[in-house]
């Protein structure tokens, strides 16, 4: 553990971890279960009928579907309320993390709960509707929707968009544009300016993230990171994220997660159709199929995952060995997991299940661990 690091708060910090941990993994093994009692109860299938008589039409056909997504996504989080309340009020509330009454957290899930049935229902029907429309390539026309939507806009929004709409603040800082323009040069990348970004709700931004397309980018820190970090530690952090467009590292992670998610909607279509018709239903189209939409989708979307993660963590380590030779060494990197600590405490290490299962970057301890056996071994190459 690096020095200045209270152990108080980095125990407390590695319970809350697990604790959550666990909860998540209960709450996702409870949607196999729940899905499962939903097709042998006969539910499904009442649920469907009931809606058709409710929807006569033939075009209303995907009312149906959406009506049958909505309700059984409504019934999971009431059965799961309990849970809900343990994980997301009692943990938080137990650990610090919020100071929110039990009044404005039940308004804040009601809202959660209703975005989120919506959510769920359009996605559905959007998936249903294309294996319909094109029965054999539907899986790929969901992949692409996938690519769009999330690599796509979470790549697209902060990159390009972003910048458009909240221009940041140049940074006027001759020493640290020539320190970017070095770590940029050892990359491959042409780092032209430094900036941050002046708005609020900052939550959600990476510290520091190089912005633009093909070579030329510019690194803009939020504002955390420029008003709370040192000139090295912002070298260190622009530098690990000049590491992961190196040689196509980043749009190689995101080619494998689009592969990823191909594969499951290939597998999670043919399996439905399968389990499907051996019960009696037209396809993987009819609305009843839903809970083996929900065992397809969700188990193999979570064998996906921990390969996704397992590539992202060696990513991780592989941008923090480039960032170790070119912008200040351990001591850089030890700074900056300080500073991270002391805005939010966070675990120094955790159990081998709880990393590979569901977590995209290695612990601090794994980072640090890597950081001293280059240092020892520098001297020798």
């Amino acid at each position: 553990m690096a020095a200045g690091i209270d152990e108080r708060r980095e125990a407390q910090a590695r319970a809350y971890d697990r604790s959550q941990a666990l909860l998540f993994l209960v709450r996702f093994a409870l949607l196999f279960a729940l899905a499962a009692g939903f097709w042998v109860s006969g539910l499904s299938r009442a649920l469907a009928a009931g809606l058709r008589g409710w929807f006569p039409h033939p075009f209303a056909w995907p009312l149906v579907c959406a009506g049958v997504a909505a309700l059984a996504t409504f019934g999971y989080e009431v059965v799961l309320f309990p849970l809900s309340v343990l994980a997301d009020f009692t943990v938080e509330r137990a650990c610090g993390r919020t100071r929110a009454e039990f009044g404005a957290w039940l308004r804040g899930y009601v809202a959660t709960l209703l975005l989120e049935t919506g959510l769920m229902a359009a996605a559905f029907t959007g998936l249903y509707v294309l294996m319909r429309l094109y029965p054999v390539w539907g899986w790929l026309a969901a992949t692409g929707a996938y690519a769009l939507v999330v690599p796509g806009l979470g790549e697209w929004g902060p990159s390009w968009l972003l910048p458009r709409v909240r221009p940041p603040v140049p940074a006027n800082d001759a020493e640290l544009e020539r320190e970017l323009r070095r770590v940029g040069q050892a990359a491959g990348l042409e780092i032209a300016g430094a900036a941050w970004w002046d708005f609020e709700h900052q939550d959600e931004l990476d510290d520091v993230r190089l912005t633009g397309w093909g070579r030329r980018r510019r690194a803009v820190f939020s504002a955390a990171a420029w008003r709370g970090l040192g000139r090295r530690e912002q070298v260190f952090l622009a530098a690990r994220h000049a590491a992961w467009h190196r040689r196509g590292a980043a749009l190689g992670l995101l080619a494998l997660q689009v592969a990823l998610a191909g594969g499951t909607f290939f597998g999670a279509a043919r399996f439905v159709d399968a389990a499907a018709r051996a019960r009696g239903l037209p396809g993987a189209t009819a609305p009843e199929a839903l809970p083996f939409w929900i065992l397809a989708l969700f188990g193999l979307a979570a064998l996906a995952g921990v390969v996704a993660h397992a590539v992202a963590r060696r990513g991780e380590l592989r941008a923090d060995r480039f960032a170790l030779r070119h912008a200040g060494g351990r001591e850089a990197l030890e700074a900056c997991l300080r500073r991270r600590f002391e805005r939010e405490p966070f675990a120094w290490d955790a159990p081998f299940w709880q990393v590979a299962l569901l977590s995209k970057t290695p612990t601090p301890a794994q980072r640090l661990a890597q950081a001293r056996a280059l240092e020892r071994a520098a001297p020798e190459s």
